[in-house]
């Protein structure tokens, strides 16, 4: 029988699990319909009343009901019965119906990519229509998501993702374009959202579909190549630590962060207990979201052990020893900054400060340092597998794929190597 059970992510495993609202289950439907040629429509069903015993019954009482009418009763009876609803109000259903399945950082990252087209564009440069009605004239939504390609195309923002106003436009501020790959992410999701809006019968057809991806199969495939990323480089690093030197804790942070490439989550989730002195090591178990939940580590190989050098085994042991003297200790405390986890906001800040004040002019991001990291093992001749292992990647072509990039500096030296040789 087609009811199921309603499924959520488990905050602690990870894993998804039966939805319980009240202590009850909470159920769904999926089943088929067929039109008067034996077309078959696949219709998806949720009700927060469908709970326990009862609201299983009454699920199955709906699926009946589908199963007794055809796709062509079914479908006049959802676009024209039903209560209209607006661009925005299918947003903010369908977000609704993701946050049982994701985290809230993966639902962030999918509300900002959907708030392209379905909310006002704050900055004026791209014509959003979040109030009017989904289910109008399909080649009214077709021609409207057509101008809204060509508009997103043409959008411009500043470094850091900042979003540019008409006048800084005008006063030719420095700014970015979003990329082809970029876009058809946004496009993805927009394609996901409306066919669930068609599974739960707001609407009968994907305008965003027919429209198709953002630029030509040539361009699409060009903007798939590798994607240059800001570094430091090892003099700008020592630099950056000199000028945090009465700092401990940044200076301990940056210091693993950029001789051992962690991701900002790995370092945010870094525990006591996740330390052994005497082994020279530390233990990569979590990561740490931005809405600040403890998750597993992005794959399964990067869940694994960093080996420390004596300078960095003496800094974490040392940094360990003061937070057991703050009341309440215990070792499930965080290393870099105790019972509660180090913001990311703190993080950026403090990195801005350290950055200006080593004179070192460059916008990277948290994440580049652990390009930064990669770059300088590779540029000083350490082997791709040994690269590979140090960042925790499953196979040495993702560190080969991803960090290839060097300095111009780099390339000139290299240059110059082979120049002489031949």
């Amino acid at each position: 029988m087609p009811v199921y059970t309603e499924k959520v992510k488990d905050k602690i495993t990870g894993k998804m699990i039966d939805k319980i609202v009240d202590g009850k289950k909470q159920y769904y439907i999926r089943t088929y319909v067929e039109d008067q040629f034996g077309n078959s429509k696949q219709i998806t069903r949720h009700n927060k009343k469908w709970l326990g015993i009862d609201g299983k019954k009454e699920a199955s009482r709906e699926e009946s009901r589908l199963q007794n009418s055809t796709y062509n009763d079914y479908s006049k009876m959802t676009l024209y019965e039903a209560k209209p609803i607006t661009l925005k109000e299918l947003e903010d259903k369908y977000l609704e119906f993701k946050s049982v399945h994701v985290d809230k950082d993966t639902l962030k990252t999918i509300k900002n990519k959907l708030s392209h087209f379905c909310e006002k564009d704050k900055t004026g440069q791209v014509k959003t229509y979040p109030n009017d009605l989904i289910n109008l004239d399909k080649r009214i939504w077709k021609d409207r998501y057509k101008k809204w390609q060509i508009q997103m195309r043409n959008k411009k923002y500043k470094k850091g993702n900042q979003l540019i106003t008409q006048n800084e436009i005008q006063n030719n501020i420095k700014c970015s374009s979003y990329s082809i790959k970029n876009l058809n992410t946004i496009h993805s999701e927009i394609l996901r959202m409306l066919d669930f809006g068609i599974e739960e019968g707001y609407l009968s057809y994907n305008f965003a579909k027919q429209s198709g991806k953002f630029g030509s199969a040539k361009e699409i495939k060009l903007s798939n190549g590798q994607p240059k990323h800001e570094i430091i480089t090892y003099d700008e690093f020592k630099m950056l630590l000199k000028a945090c030197e009465d700092d401990f804790k940044y200076k301990t942070l940056f210091n693993l962060w950029f001789k051992r490439g962690l991701r900002p989550g790995e370092i945010r989730a870094l525990k006591v207990n996740d330390f052994d002195y005497n082994k020279h090591e530390i233990m990569i178990n979590h990561t740490m979201s931005k809405a600040n939940e403890l998750k597993d580590p992005k794959t399964a190989s990067s869940k694994d052990i960093i080996d420390l050098d004596d300078e960095l085994n003496n800094q974490i042991h040392l940094l360990i020893e003061n937070l057991k003297k703050k009341q309440g200790f215990n070792e499930e405390w965080y290393i870099f900054n105790g019972a509660t986890p180090i913001s990311s906001n703190a993080m950026e800040k403090r990195k801005n400060t350290y950055f200006k004040k080593a004179g070192i002019n460059k916008h990277i991001t948290l994440h580049e340092f652990r390009h930064s990291c990669a770059s300088w093992l590779i540029s000083i001749g350490i082997p791709f597998t040994v690269v590979a292992k140090i960042l925790r990647h499953k196979d040495v072509s993702v560190t080969m794929k991803t960090y290839t990039h060097l300095t111009n500096s780099e390339y000139d030296n290299w240059m110059n190597k082979i120049n002489k040789i031949a």
